[in-house]
């Protein structure tokens, strides 16, 4: 089937030729980059782990003296100046946009990630590579909007390798994907309360507060003062300290079996009243149906524990975006801490198969 263009030149009886782009000069010191473009126009077009991407290409893109331009976000340059941007670039890397398109004919060669279409849907070009999902079992959607973007089903080691042929730099990257947590992307900051400092990367940020951990009720009310706090605790509070906690916007209730003989009725209406949230988290699958005909007007949920061993390397490493933090030392997820280990080292306990969802976990080959 005839592409739109090839029809439309054969009935206008004229030759395909290349675009006409111009550009304009804008004042930069940038030398040797590769432009990147992670906004998207489509929600299914975005890709999440573009920070691991770079994190593999960080050595060689240092020895080669490349840098990273992000592309500047609409109306902060004109479309003239981007052009610009992208003609001076030795690569274009990020979404599949019209940008390819532009640096295909400034013949640029670019890398660009598509989850929600086939390849030859959109390679149109002569200098591009498209990465896609493996679409033999599943077929692509073709819509905006995915449930689960299936963009991120494209490794990010299968990127860097991409990038680094098309800038022909040699490569040997033993970077192995194992397991992405579904929770990864999101940045938590978790805060054991057996100290109080008032650290300025968490004035006035959200913060979970560990208290089923150590409770400390001056420190507890100190970062309840200073941050705003998620509180997960494993006894009730009184009103009087409940009414005393100003930044306090949910308790997370760790419900077990030494709460079935008690009636907490009384502490979670308290809450209630104080317009606190409230959710009761159970991990015993045998409990969860008492707990939640027992207090049905509350939101009760099931904390999901790997019933099995899951087969995980020995070498195994990981990603996190947890800041950990006990006795004001910082960690980034809380099995380290429990070991008392800063490393990147992944070691599968009882503390750690809890977070697997918070967690990248690769291998070096």
């Amino acid at each position: 089937m005839s592409h739109i263009a090839e029809v439309y030149a054969k009935d206008l009886g004229v030759k395909i030729g290349d675009p006409q782009l111009t550009t304009h000069f804008y004042p930069s010191l940038l030398d040797k980059y590769i432009y990147f473009n992670p906004e998207v126009d489509y929600p299914s077009q975005q890709y999440a782990y573009w920070d691991v991407v770079f994190s593999i290409l960080k050595e060689k893109l240092e020895e080669n003296n490349i840098i990273i331009f992000t592309a500047p976000k609409i109306n902060e340059l004109s479309v003239k100046q981007n052009n610009y941007f992208i003609k001076k670039s030795i690569l274009y890397v990020g979404t599949s946009s019209h940008r390819v398109q532009i640096s295909d004919a400034f013949n640029i060669p670019s890398v660009c990630v598509l989850g929600n279409m086939f390849e030859d849907n959109f390679n149109l070009f002569k200098h591009a590579k498209v990465l896609t999902p493996n679409f033999s079992e599943i077929k692509p959607s073709y819509e905006p909007t995915e449930n689960k973007n299936r963009v991120n089903d494209i490794p990010p080691e299968q990127i860097a390798k991409s990038i680094l042929d098309k800038l022909e730099i040699k490569h040997d990257i033993k970077f192995k994907t194992e397991r992405i947590g579904s929770f990864f992307n999101f940045a938590t900051a978790e805060i054991v309360p057996n100290f109080f400092e008032t650290h300025e990367l968490f004035k006035g940020k959200a913060i979970n507060l560990r208290s089923d951990l150590h409770f400390d009720l001056d420190n507890i009310t100190n970062w309840c003062y200073f941050s705003i706090v998620n509180l997960y605790v494993n006894k009730p509070l009184e009103e009087s300290i409940v009414s005393h906690l100003p930044n306090l916007k949910q308790i997370i209730f760790v419900y077990g079996e030494e709460h079935e003989k008690q009636d907490l009725t009384k502490f979670f209406k308290i809450l209630k009243n104080y317009k606190k949230s409230i959710v009761i988290q159970v991990s015993d699958k045998n409990i969860i149906s008492d707990v939640r005909l027992k207090y049905f007007d509350f939101p009760v949920i099931l904390k999901e524990v790997p019933s099995e061993e899951i087969d995980i390397p020995k070498n195994c490493k990981y990603i996190s975006n947890k800041n950990f933090i006990s006795d004001k030392e910082f960690y980034n997820s809380e099995s380290s801490c429990k070991r008392l280990d800063k490393s990147n080292n992944f070691v599968y306990d009882e503390a750690s198969k809890l977070e697997l969802e918070n967690l990248y976990l690769y291998v070096e080959k």
